[in-house]
Order: C-alpha cells, then structure tokens, then sequence
C-alpha cells in the first residue's frame, strides 16, 4: 500500500493567514485542490474511505482515487487505488474490514485494503449502476439504475442499442409536464431501486441471483432528479424491507412539491406501502434507526414550497410523531444512535451548519459541534461520531467529536501542503438592523495584504435561493477568499429570506423580492462603510447569481451607488419567467399563484425588475448559460439587450454547456477571469471616472463579438 505524504496528518495546525508574504488564492489554485467525498467506515470503525478527485490545469482534466483513513493508527492516510479518470473509483464502501467495493465506471469493483490484490470486477449489469448501498448483516446491496417501463436493466440495454440503430430523428414529445428540469430534458427511462445479494466465494467476493427491481410496475421513480443519490432510500438493519422516497407522478408534478415516503419489501413483488399518504409537502432522507424499530425523515408542511422547515418524522409501529417539533430549524441529515435514543442532525444556525443531538424521549436539542459546517455523520463507536468540516478558510476534512465532552480532534489535513503559504482571509461576524428592525448577519473578508491605513476597493457579493446562505463553510463556487485575494475587501450578508436564523425570516421574503431584502442589503451596505473606514465607497462592485443575479437587475433600477455589477443567471422578467422555468411551484409560492390571476399578475409585476429599466445606469457584466432551465438564458438575453440599448457598458458571457452553475473547471476559470476583470476594471478609479481597459485572460478562448 503505497503512503501519499501530501495526505498525512500533519503534526501541526498551520496558520497559513499570519504567514507573510503568502501567495493569494487564485482561482487556479483553488480549482486544483483536492475534493474529498464522504467518509465511509469499516464495521470495526478502524478505518474509513473517500475518494479524491483533482483538476490538472495542464491536462484540462480531473482525475480521482480512493484514500484509506487508519483511525486507529495515528489517522494514516493512504492511497487505496491509483489515480484514474473522473468517472472512476467512487461510491466506496467497506464489505468487511478486508474489503472495499466501489464504483468504477458505473460497475462494482473489489479491492483488499492491504492491495495484495488488484482490483477485480464484482458487476457486469447490462447498464450502468449508481447510488450503492450495502447492508452488512445480511450481504444485500441496494443501488439505482435508469430503465423503462419493463423494469428491466437487460430490457434498457437493449432498447437503448435499438433506437440508436433505428431511431432517425431526435424529437421528444410530451403529455404533460414536466418537459425538463434542471438542465435535462425529461427521458423516457425513470430511476428505480434495486436490490441484489453479495456472498463469499472462497478468497472473493460475488453476486449472487438476479437484481430485484422493487419498484417494478408502481410508476414510482426513485432516487428523485435531478439531485437525488442515495439520500433517498435506506436499507433495514435486517435486510428484509427499504424504505424510499418518491415524487407524485400526476400532471400536477411541475406544481406541486408533494413528495411520499414508501417501505417495501426486499424480496420484491410486493407494492410499496405509503407512510405518509395525507402529506401535501416535500419529504425527504427516510433512514431506519438502528434496532430497526424507527423509521425517521423529514417532513415540509406546506404545499409547493420547497423552503419550508424540515419536520423531524419518526414513524414507529405504523404510526408517525414531529420530533422537536418547536425548534426552529431545518435539518438537512439524520443519523440516530446504536440504542434509538437519541438522533443527531446537521441544521444550519446563524451561518454555521452544525451537529445537533436530539434526545428521543424528552426532544430536548443540544449543538454538539458549533463552529464552521459539517457533513457526512457516521459512528465510529457509540461516543465518537465522524463527520467532514469545511470553512471559509479550510475545505473539507475528517474530524471526530468526543459527543460527552464535545472534544474535536482532526482526522486528516489534506490540504496542509498546498495551503501552507496560501492567504486565506479570517471571516469576521458582522450583525446591524436591517429592514424592519430584524438583526441580520453576515460576514466580511480583509483582503491580501492588509494595511488599516489605506483604502480598498469592497465586492458586494448576494447569495442565490433566495432561501439560502452564506455560511462557514468551503466552496469552489463564488468562493470569497477569491475576491479577497484580488484586492478586495468582501463583504456577503444573509438578508430576509435567507436560512439558519429561524423560519419567520425565511418566509419573510415570500412576496417581498425586491422589498425588505434589498433594504436590508443597502443597511447593511451603509453599515460596514460606516464601521470599516478601510473601505472605499468610491469603489463597490455589487456581484450575485440566480436570486442575486435578480438583486443585480433590482439594484439597477434602484440605485446608482455602485462602480458595476455581476449579473449570473439572474431573473429579469418575473412574470415571464414563470412560462420559462420548470418547477411552477416556486413562482406561484413567491408570488401567491398563476401570472394570470389579477391578484398574482400584480405580484409578479409589482417585483419584476424589467418594470424599471428606464433607470438602469450601472455598468453590468451578464453571465449565463444555455443549459440553465430553472433560469433560462433568454433571461440573461433580455437584461443584456436593454443595457446595449440603453448604451451602458456591459457585456455578455455565454456558456453553451453549462446549466445553472458553472462546473467544468476550464469554464470556471473563464468566468473568475471575466467576473475579477470586470469588477477590477471599474473599481480602479473612483465611481464616475472612466476605467482604464483591463484584458481579460481569454487564450485558449474563442471571443464572439
């Protein structure tokens, strides 16, 4: 087994902020490092597994691999696989503590964790696999695969072979909605769930019989698209039954959140039985608890809106009870103790995601790990739990909680060798009064170099959703060291509508688009220039994506106190939009139904940014991409037509491959470029003056203009 000394634990904690002369955190930088999966432990807890996947900016490719974690050998860090393409090596999980089996272009492989052995196949199904889970207890695995309406994973390999020899043309044709989502449109094959057993056979390992598709002939789908994994189902402790989630199929789908939770037997041929029949909102992550004896999942109350809090559901014996019913979060993940005593939760609060224990019998919640966000829990024994971290300041790493002591120890530190002289920004609480006189929060970013006594230009960055947050917590997507490392000082603020500080602020925004959350945002604007006299309001950039991206367009016919703004994916017409976009139940919850109800129609009109173009003054750089059907890039199209129109500066970035986030590396790095180009440009001189040219890094690039 080969040792990786860039994955070992170092000895000590690095502080990469205090060291001087640290180079900035470029976005080819940040794209290179390393992404770790989820852990996964081995039945002993001794060890875990993750994969790593790494962008080569020479090669324009990523390749990835699968590491060994030993925790209880001073948490040695080693290499399980060698380094292979993107689509290989994932989806790991430990047979026994010998053994681990893992996804390598969409079949199973086997590999000793000792690696006397190489890599053998343990799957050849006719189609490609995905979303695996393995039950120890009794050798079932349980994975996803696309087929028709047969059932059949023979049956989709051989439909898919004959219309690609016979089908000439390319129409799709529809009944009903949904036509796409997300950035696909909508296939005849529908994910369903299958089970299969794996035995010992002499020194390795095999499958044996034939997989059982437990949702043959339901019309039920499962995992859900367009982000449904294996989030979505979980297998029993005794292998005999699973419990899964699945989206009603009636026209009504593109209207409605309505989401079921089923359990069926393992042994198929038996319909799915609703838990939840009379539920109008979403659920979602069914898991059993560990006796076997519960089954918990979140519940969302309202119909057609998917920014509801998340209801703690345990369903015990045939019937269902709210779990900390009063407290006034959303949790995201569940994980319940060896004894069903208590569940532990991810939930965000006040910017952070941390872990929360919930005692089963009293409901009492108590934050057992606070600081920064947190991922991926499992048990490594009944006190220690294992989990990911990240922050504003650290991408992910393995660490464990001590949960009666609540003592952190760090597992890994993966990322020491190439952050060691890397400046990372420390993120500081800002809190003011914003509309209405709500306490609102967020953070801001000095920037590379800091001297107290000169003035900097700011970024003005506003998060998505619009029921989302800035929290502490890593990210190659509008990442704020980025920005702070290009000279600027960030400041990101959480305004009505936004996550983790309560419901009543989240819905708050409902209706309100351009109302409280933009006067938040100037309050808080005002604020941070008048407590950070380091900051030069001669020169703001404002910058955001999809809800932001809407503030981009809303601030343009607002105010004029900006140098530019950065438009990605934002909305431009909210009552056209509403034809455009996929998921119909998110406009008609924002805006209080159909664009062609009177009432609503003065909703949509009421906050659509296009009603008041006639004060659009700002320089304004538009992003968007083609294969964007929750925002469709006519959106972006309209907003750069009247800024041309108009005779403002602006420019227009086209990905024709891209869909609602820019993911392929080499195009991320285009867009930092364009976008830190951009608002470099027009804050260099005071708000007024005119900019001098900066060039953009565009080798390699076709310029359309």
């Amino acid at each position: 087994m080969r040792i990786n000394p860039s994955l070992i634990l170092s000895s000590s904690v690095l502080m990469v902020a205090s060291i001087a002369n640290a180079a900035p955190l470029t976005p080819e930088r940040m794209l290179t490092l390393a992404r770790p999966s989820t852990a996964v432990l081995s039945p002993s807890g001794r060890l875990a597994v993750f994969s790593a996947s790494r962008y080569s900016i020479d090669t324009n490719k990523s390749i990835r691999n699968l590491h060994l974690v030993d925790l209880a050998n001073n948490n040695a860090v080693s290499d399980l696989t060698p380094q292979a393409p993107d689509n290989a090596h994932d989806n790991a999980f430990f047979l026994d503590d010998d053994h681990v089996a893992f996804l390598s272009k969409e079949q199973l492989f086997v590999k000793r964790v000792d690696g006397s052995v190489e890599p053998y196949a343990l799957s050849a199904y006719p189609v490609g696999i995905a979303n695996v889970k393995y039950n120890h207890a009794t050798g079932l695995i349980a994975f996803s695969a696309a087929v028709y309406a047969d059932g059949s994973l023979a049956g989709a390999k051989e439909k898919d072979e004959h219309q690609k020899e016979n089908k000439k043309d390319t129409a799709l044709a529809f009944d009903s909605l949904m036509v796409r989502h997300w950035d696909e449109f909508i296939q005849e094959k529908k994910n369903n769930i299958f089970v299969a057993t794996i035995k010992k056979d002499g020194d390795k390992f095999a499958l044996a019989g034939e997989a059982i598709n437990l949702l043959l002939n339901t019309g039920l789908e499962s995992p859900v698209i367009p982000f449904g994994d294996s989030g979505d189902f979980d297998i029993s402790p005794d292998g005999k039954e699973l419990v899964f989630v699945s989206k009603i199929n009636t026209p009504d789908n593109a209207w409605q959140t309505t989401t079921h939770i089923y359990t069926v037997p393992t042994t198929g041929g038996v319909a799915p039985k609703n838990i939840n029949p009379t539920a109008v909102g979403a659920a979602s992550h069914p898991v059993y608890s560990a006796t076997g004896k519960s089954i918990a999942y979140f519940q969302m109350l309202k119909p057609q809106y998917e920014a509801d809090r998340n209801r703690i559901i345990v369903h015990t014996n045939g019937e269902s009870r709210i779990v900390a019913g009063s407290w006034d979060r959303s949790p995201s993940s569940i994980l319940f103790d060896s004894k069903d005593e208590h569940i532990y939760v991810t939930a965000e609060d006040q910017g952070h995601v941390k872990v929360f224990q919930i005692n089963l019998a009293t409901e009492t919640v108590e934050a057992i790990v606070s600081q920064h966000s947190q991922s991926g829990l499992s048990f490594i024994d009944d006190n220690t739990l294992l989990f990911s971290t990240s922050s504003l300041k650290t991408p992910n790493d393995l660490h464990s909680v001590d949960i009666k002591t609540k003592t952190i120890t760090r597992r890994t530190d993966l990322h020491a060798e190439t952050l060691a002289n890397i400046h990372l920004s420390t993120p500081e609480n800002v809190w003011f009064k914003g509309d209405k006189d709500v306490d609102i929060h967020g953070w801001l970013l000095k920037p590379i170099d800091f001297d107290a006594t000169k003035k900097y230009p700011l970024a003005f960055i506003v998060h998505g959703g619009p029921q989302g947050a800035f929290d502490d917590s890593w990210s190659t997507r509008w990442n704020p060291n980025v920005f702070a490392s290009a000279g600027f000082v960030v400041v990101f603020l959480n305004p009505t509508g936004s996550t983790g500080y309560g419901q009543a602020l989240t819905d708050a925004i409902n209706n309100n688009w351009g109302g409280s959350p933009y006067i938040d945002l100037m309050k808080g604007l005002d604020y941070v220039l008048e407590n950070h006299g380091y900051i030069d309001e001669t020169r703001i950039a404002a910058l955001g994506a999809s809800y932001g991206g809407y503030m981009m367009n809303w601030i343009n016919g607002h105010t004029d106190r900006f140098n530019c703004l950065v438009n990605h994916d934002g909305i431009f017409d909210s009552k056209n939009g509403f034809y455009h976009t996929e998921e119909l139940y998110f406009p008609e919850h924002e805006y209080g139904g159909v664009p062609w109800d009177p009432k609503a129609r003065e909703n949509y009109e009421r906050w659509s940014p296009s009603n008041f173009v006639q004060n659009w003054k700002t320089p304004t750089l538009v992003i968007h991409s083609d294969k964007d059907y929750r925002l469709p890039v006519t959106e972006g199209l309209a907003t750069f037509t009247v800024l041309q129109r108009k005779g403002i500066p602006s420019r227009f970035v086209y990905f024709p491959d891209e869909n609602h986030w820019v993911l392929k590396a080499a195009n991320s790095l285009r867009w930092h470029s364009e976008v830190l180009g951009w608002i470099k440009k027009w804050t260099a001189q005071p708000k007024g003056t005119s900019p001098e040219k900066i060039l953009v890094d565009e080798s390699s690039q076709i310029k359309l203009n």
